[in-house]
């Protein structure tokens, strides 16, 4: 074991890979290719790029064929979710069409998310949305498995409810 990790660590002394960035983000919209030119300068291999609803899904993929050394998408409905100028715990019909767009593209897929829990009272509001929000994670975490999927997991008050959540649904 220790000689895997010693030549894990000399092969990759010098790699970095972003596990969860945010590169669809408006506030890259005038200079992503520079921001990708500058990250793989300074080593970046390549970026985990994550959504966090529906309508970033075709941004992330379109990132992804612009970038498809660089960029590993990763598409999923993050637990809280924007309304105009209001932030709200997701609810199910956040997720309507989410297994026919990961038919249609996991295998290129470098996980789904960002996926998870959030019970952070301010978006949180109700037992009601705790539930809820347990049945969208729940459903995300299955159609990764039923692709082979890695998730990548947003956990934010509510530690033990995903670790707990994410024994339960092992296979």
């Amino acid at each position: 074991m220790a000689e895997s990790l010693s030549i894990l660590q000399s092969s990759y002394s010098s790699c970095f890979i972003d596990a969860h960035s945010h590169l669809t983000d408006e506030v890259f919209d005038k200079d992503i290719a520079d921001v990708i030119a500058e990250a793989q300068r300074i080593g970046v291999k390549a970026a985990l790029v994550v959504s966090e609803n529906e309508a970033q899904f075709n941004k992330v993929i379109s990132l992804a064929d612009r970038f498809p050394e660089f960029v590993l998408p990763c598409l999923g409905v993050h637990p809280v979710q924007q309304d105009a100028d209001q932030a709200r715990s997701v609810n199910l019909k956040d997720i309507e069409n989410v297994a026919a767009i990961l038919e249609r593209h996991h295998e290129r897929l470098g996980a789904v998310g960002e996926i998870g829990l959030d019970f952070t009272p301010r978006f949180c509001k109700a037992d009601d949305d705790k539930t809820t929000q347990k049945l969208v994670f729940t459903q995300q975490v299955q159609l990764a498995q039923k692709y082979d999927l890695p998730i990548n997991v947003h956990s934010r008050s509510a530690g033990r409810p995903t670790i707990a959540l994410l024994k339960e649904l092992e296979r």
